[in-house]
């Protein structure tokens, strides 16, 4: 269902270029086919109670080869995406727009393997505008997006350490079609007796 974020305080979505979208950010809306024709929205998958991981990568990267091979997010999408629970969803997104169709499937000069072979959630090639969206500054970048749209940067960790991150009660999507909810306490934290207190809150 969807949650629409009313701020009581203004949150600062604003980031030096080199820098990643930090932790509780909202995250960029886009839209994007994927090699197989099948067109994507993110905010309509979030919008269904879903949450969704992106890997931003480049098919020359080392770093991004070493944990695309290990399984992690092919554990996580048999666990809990369409086939399992149907909680959750993952893009691998190539965002070196550089580079060719044939590195992507690991025949080119610009590649560490066969990226495609095997890898049984949505890929995205030409991602450089989404990655942009993101302020990416590096590869890999892996970021999990709650159904709140809220994002954060969880790393190559773990299939557990991952499911752990959008399993918990804060990224949990809006059960009732008016559920609001308590994001932040961001007024002030000191006062003198008899004297009016700033509170404010992010409430979405």
């Amino acid at each position: 269902m969807k949650r629409p974020l009313l701020l009581f305080t203004v949150l600062l979505l604003a980031s030096v270029s080199s820098a990643q979208l930090p932790d509780g950010s909202i995250a960029p809306d886009f839209t994007a086919t994927d090699i197989n024709g099948i067109e994507h929205n993110l905010y309509d998958i979030l919008d269904e109670g879903k949450a969704v991981i992106l890997q931003f990568s480049a098919t020359w990267c080392g770093p991004c080869w070493s944990y695309h091979t290990g399984g992690a997010l092919e554990e996580l999408n048999a666990d809990y995406g369409p086939s399992g629970t149907d909680e959750l969803r993952i893009f691998f997104i190539e965002s070196d727009d550089s580079t060719t169709d044939d590195d992507l499937n690991g025949t080119g000069t610009a590649t560490q393997g066969d990226w495609v072979t095997g890898t049984s959630y949505p890929i995205i090639d030409n991602g450089g505008a989404i990655f942009g969206e993101y302020s990416g500054a590096y590869y890999p970048t892996i970021y999990t997006i709650c159904p709140n749209r809220i994002l954060t940067e969880s790393g190559q960790v773990s299939a557990v350490d991952h499911a752990s991150i959008f399993q918990a009660n804060d990224c949990a999507a809006a059960s009732l079609p008016n559920d609001p909810a308590l994001l932040g306490y961001t007024g002030g934290t000191t006062a003198c007796p008899g004297e009016p207190v700033n509170m404010s809150v992010d409430l979405m």
